[in-house]
């Protein structure tokens, strides 16, 4: 975890409205990105959803396309070289500024925020509210998708944004990191242990929904402090996000770096662990490790 320098993560609709101005014609400087997602691939998301209405000069962005799921892992990392063609036809340069929203919830820009910083782009910010926001702000959609000339987009993946299964393994015996899980303690996706429920040991939650006001915004910098603080996370040390399948982790991991801290998302989390952890992974003493630290003894 290291303090950053960044674009913002979030943008407001009128900072976004004001950008797009009164033309539908998409520039080189700013790539708008509708990320409306549904976890069920037969879903064409891009005609239901899209194509009946968007922000203007936004283009559609399959969070399914370029990945091969797993039982495992079934939202797993996009290949790297489709994943570089398809930016490319996006006409997403270096200097390209991407706003991604989502009409469903906010776990999926949050997600494509995640990525392409994983793969080297962190110009990149969510619209805060989402299109929920924006049509209640009473701004204008489209139907009309715009076109853009392709890029030359060349992925550096960020290895230090990302922790796979035996980082997490290695992590229960050196507690270098303290697990953030972005489900709520007592979601039945956690306490359920009958159904596969369950968490990594050590973790503390700080919830997704949670992180969230009524209008689909993000809650202030002083509320997400008071959250990370309340879950007996400390922000100067080492943090790493988990959550069921890696979606709502990257929302927490965004919270983070509103905070001014750069955290990785564990992408298998629990569907991954819950399925590859041994015995000897089912106990660890990081919770009480951080008990101390937090308390600030043993430093």
């Amino acid at each position: 975890m290291t303090v950053i320098s960044k674009v913002s993560t979030l943008v407001t609709t009128q900072w976004l409205r004001k950008q797009i101005g009164s033309s539908n014609t998409a520039t080189r400087a700013l790539r708008i990105l509708d990320t409306s997602f549904v976890r069920d691939k037969q879903v064409d998301t891009y005609t239901m959803a899209y194509l009946e209405g968007h922000i203007p000069q936004a283009l559609f962005f399959d969070l399914h396309k370029c990945v091969e799921s797993t039982p495992s892992i079934p939202r797993n990392l996009p290949d790297p070289s489709c994943f570089t063609s398809y930016v490319r036809k996006l006409g997403i340069w270096p200097d390209t500024h991407v706003v991604a929203y989502d009409r469903f919830g906010p776990a999926s820009a949050y997600r494509t925020w995640w990525l392409f910083r994983l793969y080297g782009h962190t110009n990149i910010s969510v619209l805060d509210g989402g299109y929920r926001k924006w049509v209640a702000d009473g701004y204008d959609t489209t139907k009309e998708e715009p076109e853009v000339e392709p890029s030359m987009f060349i992925p550096q993946l960020d290895r230090f944004l990302v922790r796979t299964f035996d980082d997490m393994a290695e992590n229960l015996r050196t507690c270098r990191e303290q697990v953030v899980d972005a489900r709520g303690a007592t979601d039945r996706a956690v306490v359920d242990t009958e159904s596969g429920g369950g968490k990594i040991p050590g973790s503390r939650h700080v919830s997704f929904e949670e992180l969230f006001n009524e209008d689909g915004t993000m809650k202030t910098e002083e509320q997400l402090k008071s959250m990370f603080d309340d879950a007996g996370l400390n922000l100067q040390r080492p943090l790493v996000a988990t959550c069921n399948t890696g979606m709502t982790a990257c929302g927490v991991a965004a919270a983070a770096h509103i905070l001014g801290r750069d955290i990785p998302v564990y992408y298998g989390s629990w569907t991954e662990w819950r399925q590859r952890a041994r015995e000897e992974h089912t106990y660890s003493g990081c919770t009480e490790q951080q008990d101390v630290l937090k308390n600030g003894l043993g430093l």
